[in-house]
């Protein structure tokens, strides 16, 4: 009995020690389960679970050296989640006419490869059909830091679909290592930085004894013709598409011709090539043939950094203002690009933070280092950090006070092309100064939408 009981209390005693071997193990198990949810279940689910997407942004523009450098600032500041992406139109490939048309044909499209494009200013009343109204974006406190030059262009029947990305004006360059050394070259140095009429000028020629080209400007037929002739009309009449319009059958607008069509026709100071020429063969004329005056842009000396032009001659290249009519005030025409956003985006609010980025202080202060434009912010002409580092800013506010815009009009893109047309032909004297007036005139009118009866 003793041995039974004996027996039963070991086989007692191993089934307590299967029992709690048993157990020991489910708590293992339990515990790794525990582990397993907390940890491990996550984590898997984590990396299998696709990363968010980078938005990209399209923006087309002829890129620039500040444009670079920005967008990869902003890129950094956003990195993994907004990446800008630039589409470039270089001067060197595309002249304003062509950009304006290949922007156009993919606006109308109605696609979305384009989510920001820079424009030509006098494009946004043409472009606004296709692009978003900015009112609800900008209060009126961040328009108002805006420089009224530059805000002029942005607006199409009184709502506001551009904003301004930089401002540039007309200037005249002339080449000191030529003009210096000339018999009487300092004092023809001093009299150009103060205002020189056309007439005067244009006796220089002959006084300095100047035998390559002596004044190189674009006039071929396209927008920058029309640029160097609404300059010369507004120094004659400021008021003069307020009063007149489109119309050119007046003494003003040709009076304004005449002075361009002289330079090459009358007084052969300006090569007969300059007619098939556009703003950048221009530049590579006038280096190559060593001229002596070029009509430009403020930014020349930035916008050419890479190409293939001789780099010592470009050093001494100096801006005076361009001349004026001798009953005429000075004046320089804007130019400039704004910023639009495509309707058919489906980014708008991340285009509109990287387009406030581009109108910072610090960012319109690089497009000036960078690339040589105008800020478009009033802080840069105002600051007194900016007037210390810049201490040529109160001689810019004073050529800005000289700029004159081109009109504002839905139907300028396709006036100045009729314009660019009949006046080129008196340029290349193909018609006389009357005829080119007349001829734009009778077309304009032709081509002039009729309003619906009421």
């Amino acid at each position: 009995m003793a041995q039974v009981d004996d027996i039963n209390s070991g086989m007692k005693g191993k089934g307590l020690f299967q029992w709690g071997a048993r157990h020991a193990w489910l708590g293992m198990a339990a515990f790794l389960v525990v582990l397993f949810a907390l940890y491990l279940v996550p984590y898997i689910l984590f990396k299998r679970q696709p990363q968010p997407e980078v938005m990209e942004i399209y923006f087309a523009d002829r890129v620039t050296e500040a444009h670079r450098v920005l967008v990869d600032r902003y890129n950094a500041l956003h990195a993994g989640q907004v990446k800008v992406v630039l589409i470039d139109f270089p001067n060197e490939e595309f002249s304003t006419n062509e950009r304006k048309e290949i922007l156009a044909r993919s606006l109308r499209g109605e696609g979305d490869g384009i989510d920001l494009l820079g424009v030509d200013i006098v494009w946004v009343q043409r472009f606004a059909k296709w692009c978003e109204p900015l009112d609800s974006y900008f209060s009126d406190t961040e328009l108002k830091k805006i420089v009224p030059d530059a805000l002029y262009s942005c607006y199409s029947d009184g709502r506001l679909y551009a904003v301004p990305l930089d401002l540039v004006q007309a200037v005249m360059y002339y080449r000191e290592d030529l003009l210096r050394p000339l018999k009487g070259g300092d004092e023809t140095i001093r009299a150009l930085e103060n205002g020189m009429t056309w007439t005067d000028f244009l006796r220089l020629q002959r006084k300095l004894n100047w035998k390559r080209p002596f004044y190189v400007y674009p006039a071929a037929d396209y927008e920058g013709l029309i640029c160097a002739y609404i300059e010369v009309l507004l120094s004659l009449k400021p008021d003069y598409f307020s009063t007149v319009g489109f119309a050119f059958n007046t003494p003003e607008a040709r009076e304004a011709l005449q002075i361009l069509v002289d330079p090459i026709q009358k007084y052969g100071a300006t090569p007969l090539v300059s007619t098939t020429l556009t703003e950048v063969p221009s530049y590579a004329y006038y280096l190559n043939t060593d001229g002596l005056f070029l009509r430009g842009w403020i930014t020349y000396g930035h916008d050419f950094k890479s190409a293939p032009y001789d780099s010592v001659k470009l050093n001494y290249m100096r801006k005076v203002p361009l001349p004026h009519p001798q009953n005429g005030r000075p004046t320089s025409v804007f130019g400039g690009w704004d910023l639009m956003i495509s309707r058919f985006s489906r980014k708008k609010d991340a285009v509109v933070d990287f387009v406030k980025y581009l109108l910072r202080d610090d960012a319109q202060e690089a497009f000036y280092v960078h690339s040589g434009y105008y800020p478009v912010t009033t802080s840069f002409y105002d600051d007194p950090e900016s007037l210390r580092k810049y201490p040529e800013i109160p001689e810019i506010r004073a050529f800005m006070r000289t700029g004159v815009h081109r009109p504002a009009n839905k139907e300028y893109t396709n006036f100045s092309k009729i314009m660019s047309h009949y006046f080129s032909l008196a340029i290349r004297n193909k018609i006389s100064v009357r005829e080119a007036t007349e001829s734009a005139t009778r077309a304009i009118r032709l081509s002039e939408p009729v309003e619906n009866p009421q």
